[in-house]
C-alpha cells in the first residue's frame, strides 16, 4: 500500500489542478519551446504544416497557453481515413493592446511611436478559422487553413480592425522513414482609429509572411536528423490624416526580418522515451522610421528611429520525455541562447550617432507532465520554481503558480 501512495497522490493532484487547455503547445513549451513546435512530432505541427492534419483526426482540444483571454479551441474531424476537417477559434496572432502597430523593433522602437500614435482599442482580439488536410496517393500530403478576425466599434469615434491569416503546407514522403515538409504563412491586417479631436489613424500596410521547411532523415536505428529553416518578414505602417490647418500627414513604418537555421537529433533509445537535442542560429534585423509631428503640406521629412539594428543568436538545448508509468509522462527541456545585439543609430537624422553593441546569455529550463486517462490527454507546463518550493500546504513556501500552461485533448 505504501508503494502506491506517490503515484496515487500524483494522479489526484493532476486531476484537481488540470483545467481545459491546448495540450500540444503546452507539451512543446515544457520541452523548451521555440523550434520544437515544428521539429517534435505533435499536434502543434499543424499550425506551421497543416498537411499533418490527417495524422490528428477525431480530436478536440482547448488551449490556454496564451492566457484565458487569448486561448485556442479546435475540432479536427476525420471525413475519411485520409482527409480531416479543422474548425478553430483563436486569439489573433495580432492580438494584445497595441501590438498591431506597436510591436517593438530590436531597438525597442515602434511604428506607432514613430507616428505619435497610442492605440486605445485592443486590435483583432478574436479569430475563427477553417482548414482541411489530406493525403494524396502514397507519398504526398497537402493542407491549408484560413483565419478571419476583427473588432468593430463604429460611432462618433470609429475604432475598428480586421486580420486575415492564411496557411498552406505540402509534404513529401521520400521513404517510410524520410520526409520533407514545407509551409507558407501570409497574414494581413487593417485598422481605423479616430480620436476625440478628429485625429484619424489608418493602416498603411500591415502584413507578415513566413516560409518554413523541415526534413526528417533516419541516420541510425534509433535516431533521426531533423534539419529546419524559417524565413519571416513583418512590416507595419500607419498614417495620420492631414489636420485642419493644412499640415501634412504623420506616419510610421517598421519592418523586421528573421531567419532561423538549425537541426535537431531525435533519439528514441527505448519505447516511450524521446531525447531531442538541437542547435541553431537566429538572425534578426529591424528598421523604424516616421514623423510624429505634422509638417507643412508638401514632402514629408522622415526621421529614422531605428536604422538597421540586428541580432545574432546562436542557441543549443534539448527536450526530453519519458513514460514513468503507462498514464504519466515526465518532461524537461533546457536551452542556452547567446545574444549579440547591434543597435543602429536611433537619434533623429543629422544628430550624432548613438549606436550600441551588447551581448548577453539567456538560460532557460522547462518542466512538465503528461497524463493519459481513457482518451483524455492532460498536459501541464510546470513552473520550474515549483520544484524549489513545492506545495505551499506542505512546505509553506510560496510559488508563482503551479502550471504556466495547461491543456486537454480528447480523442474519439
Amino acid at each position: 500500500m505504501k508503494h502506491l501512495r506517490i503515484p496515487l497522490l500524483a494522479a489526484i493532484i493532476g486531476a484537481l489542478i488540470a483545467t481545459p487547455a491546448f495540450a500540444t503547445q503546452t507539451r512543446i513549451n515544457s520541452l523548451s519551446g521555440g523550434e520544437k513546435s515544428i521539429t517534435v512530432r505533435d499536434q502543434a505541427n499543424i499550425w506551421s504544416f497543416p498537411q499533418f492534419l490527417p495524422t490528428y483526426g477525431n480530436q478536440v482540444d482547448v488551449d490556454a497557453t496564451a492566457g484565458a483571454k487569448y486561448g485556442t479551441m479546435s475540432v479536427r474531424y476525420a471525413l475519411t481515413d485520409d482527409a480531416v476537417l479543422l474548425l478553430y477559434g483563436v486569439g489573433s496572432p495580432w492580438a494584445g493592446k497595441g501590438t498591431v502597430v506597436n510591436t517593438q523593433s530590436i531597438a525597442q522602437q515602434t511604428a506607432g511611436a514613430a507616428a505619435g500614435f497610442t492605440p486605445t482599442q485592443d486590435p483583432t482580439n478574436h479569430q475563427f478559422g477553417i482548414g482541411f488536410g489530406t493525403r494524396i496517393g502514397e507519398g504526398m500530403r497537402l493542407g491549408t487553413y484560413l483565419g478571419i478576425g476583427g473588432h468593430n466599434a463604429s460611432g462618433a469615434q470609429e475604432k475598428s480592425n480586421s486580420a486575415f491569416d492564411f496557411n498552406i503546407g505540402f509534404g513529401l514522403d521520400l521513404s517510410e522513414t524520410n520526409n520533407l515538409d514545407f509551409g507558407l504563412h501570409i497574414g494581413i491586417a487593417s485598422f481605423t482609429d479616430q480620436g476625440a479631436q478628429g485625429d484619424l489613424y489608418l493602416a498603411n500596410g500591415l502584413m507578415n509572411i513566413a516560409l518554413v521547411a523541415k526534413g526528417e532523415f533516419q541516420v541510425h536505428q534509433i535516431a533521426k536528423l531533423v534539419p529546419h529553416i524559417t524565413f519571416a518578414y513583418d512590416a507595419r505602417g500607419i498614417t495620420h490624416n492631414a489636420d485642419a490647418a493644412g499640415n501634412g500627414a504623420k506616419q510610421g513604418n517598421s519592418d523586421m526580418t528573421t531567419i532561423t537555421l538549425g537541426s535537431d537529433l531525435a533519439i528514441s533509445p527505448a519505447e516511450g522515451v524521446t531525447v531531442q537535442p538541437g542547435i541553431g542560429l537566429t538572425y534578426r534585423q529591424s528598421n523604424v522610421s516616421g514623423n510624429k509631428v505634422p509638417v507643412p503640406a508638401g514632402p514629408v521629412t522622415i526621421i529614422n528611429l531605428d536604422s538597421g539594428s540586428s541580432q545574432i543568436m546562436p542557441y543549443y538545448g534539448f527536450g526530453a520525455e519519458a513514460h514513468a508509468f503507462d498514464w504519466l509522462v515526465l518532461r524537461v527541456g533546457a536551452r542556452q541562447t547567446i545574444i549579440r545585439t547591434d543597435i543602429g543609430n536611433t537619434a533623429p537624422n543629422g544628430a550624432p550617432s548613438n549606436e550600441q553593441h551588447t551581448s548577453s546569455v539567456q538560460n532557460t529550463v522547462t518542466t512538465g507532465f503528461g497524463i493519459n486517462l481513457r482518451g483524455w490527454q492532460i498536459d501541464l507546463n510546470v513552473t520550474p520554481s515549483f520544484f524549489n518550493n513545492g506545495v505551499f500546504a506542505v512546505t509553506g513556501a510560496p510559488t508563482a503558480g503551479f502550471a504556466a500552461d495547461f491543456a486537454i485533448v480528447y480523442d474519439w
